[in-house]
């Protein structure tokens, strides 16, 4: 249905006397609406935000807290903070991010020059011939000139002029649409901090587990060559008459399931490293020098399992440094005033205020003001030339009367979506201050295990020692001790794991803060 307006049409004014009335009405009306603009009311959140997060970690401590702007830093692996970088530098989510906030940007500017008059300059010139087809009429308007009237005159023009139009923002409608269109700005700049926390975090991710993997991969490689020795012992004895061939087959099975447990290792460890390839913008298959020196290495399978048996003697494999201590001192309000996902509901909130006072500003009366000025010329051959200036200026005032209730379901759809917008502005916040709860929890938790597990593998190893000295005492036999270093190779293995838990739930919980942008 259209929209049915009762409008004024612009009177032409000969002189700015006559102008003076209707720019004073104008201006009469605008000051009259500035005293009734629209107000929206924007529905209370309902989510409760807590003095204090409940983990003790998250309790403020003396001293300084940790950045959590880069978080990473804090970690003080030089090799990770340049992936980082040079993953943030080359992520196309966030150059996508980048380009979606400069088109926001340009759009505010598009909404707010709605606020201020448009001007115009125009100018035309033409020309053609003309065919007097009846010169007897002429004749009788100009009869000076009737001798010399020819049949056709060439014709020529030219007008030049300006124009202005400006409507008036009496109720606020196109300030609402301006405030919109920046709340829209705002979104899609936590948008952009938001893909610097996921490319940070998944590039740590992935050096962190690459590490872990590298780690249990010589793990398995040393008790692959204790269990070779071990088998090679239970053969011997067999053959000595020592040992039952269940003993041989045993260990030879133990053998073959270390064997086998390798290729899964290494493929997940290659496909880490292609994932950080691809995260710092080169081919998983090809990466430059550069970043083929960051990354980690793959160890290689020994030719022999005895080819390794020095290692299966070694104290301890090398570990990955341990993820510094949870971050303390946080408080819920200053955590959900920097996650990028909170903010965007909140900006979400403003845009939709906005929209609903422009779409009820549709119901009210619209003013504008038109200008119009023009001068020009017209030549005819054998004809005086005809020139002359003109100018128009008018106000406009219309009003919607009929327009089968679509203003007002608008109206109504607008304030239904801002209530939509509180509730998701209420999910945004219970679901962050229970990501941040739950990361603390698998923090603690997982330090927890991580000592645990280091206790257990320093009984382990004193346990290996003890029955490796027995043995060079002659009170053991060969087995024992090499059955204690595979004990001690689980006991490696099963803290490897827990510690690469232990970082990844680290930078859940950096994630969790709001960190990384």
């Amino acid at each position: 249905m259209p929209l049915l307006r009762a409008s004024g049409a612009p009177r032409a004014l000969c002189s700015p006397r006559r102008a003076a009335p209707l720019l004073a009405l104008a201006c009469a009306a605008w000051l009259a609406g500035c005293g009734q603009a629209l107000k929206v009311r924007t529905p209370p959140a309902q989510a409760r935000v807590p003095d204090a997060f409940s983990a003790p970690a998250a309790q403020a401590a003396d001293g300084p807290q940790q950045d959590l702007g880069r978080w990473w830093r804090l970690w003080g692996d030089a090799r990770m903070n340049a992936l980082i970088e040079r993953a943030l530098a080359a992520s196309p989510d966030i150059r996508a991010a980048q380009a979606n906030l400069q088109a926001a940007r340009a759009l505010a500017d598009v909404a707010e020059s709605a606020l201020y008059p448009t001007a115009v300059a125009a100018a035309a010139a033409g020309a053609g011939t003309a065919d007097w087809r009846n010169a007897s009429a002429w004749r009788t308007l100009a009869p000076p000139y009737s001798a010399a009237l020819p049949s056709s005159a060439d014709a020529r023009g030219l007008a030049a002029g300006v124009g202005a139009v400006w409507e008036a923002d009496v109720f606020g409608a196109r300030r609402a649409d301006a405030s919109a269109a920046r709340a829209a700005a705002a979104i899609a700049q936590e948008r952009l901090h938001g893909a610097h926390m996921l490319v940070a975090a998944e590039a740590a991710s992935n050096w962190r587990e690459a590490l872990a993997l590298a780690q249990r991969l010589s793990i398995l490689d040393a008790a692959t060559a204790t269990a070779a020795q071990l088998h090679g012992y239970a053969q011997a004895r067999l053959a000595a008459g020592q040992a039952r061939a269940a003993d041989v087959a045993a260990a030879q099975a133990r053998l073959a399931g270390l064997q086998a447990a390798r290729p899964a290792l290494q493929a997940l460890l290659l496909t880490r490293r292609q994932r950080l390839a691809a995260l710092c913008g080169q081919p998983p298959g090809q990466p430059d020098a550069a970043l083929a020196a960051l990354l980690p290495d793959v160890p290689e399978a020994p030719e022999t399992p005895n080819a390794s048996a020095a290692a299966s003697e070694a104290a301890a494999p090398p570990e990955p440094s341990a993820p510094p201590a949870p971050p303390s001192g946080q408080l819920p309000s200053s955590v959900l005033a920097r996650r990028p996902d909170v903010r965007v509901r909140q900006q979400a909130v403003q845009a939709r205020a906005a929209q609903l006072k422009s779409l009820k500003a549709e119901l009210l009366p619209s003013f504008g003001i038109v200008f119009l000025g023009n001068e020009g010329r017209l030549d005819f051959s054998g004809l005086p030339r005809a020139s002359g200036a003109g100018g128009l200026i008018g106000l406009r005032v219309s009003l919607p009367l009929f327009t089968a209730g679509r203003l007002q379901a608008q109206a109504r759809a607008g304030d239904a979506r801002l209530h939509a917008a509180v509730a998701e502005y209420d999910r945004a916040v219970l679901d962050a201050l229970q990501e941040v709860e739950a990361a603390y929890a698998a923090r603690a938790a997982l330090d927890a295990r991580v000592e645990s597990l280091r206790a257990a593998r320093q009984s382990a190893a004193r346990r290996a020692s003890g029955l490796q000295a027995l043995y060079q005492a002659g009170e053991r036999q060969r087995d024992a001790p090499l059955q204690a270093r595979l004990e001690l190779a689980e006991a490696d293995d099963a803290l490897a794991q827990a510690r690469m838990q232990q970082a990844s739930a680290s930078i859940r919980l950096y994630q969790a803060l709001g960190g990384g942008w």
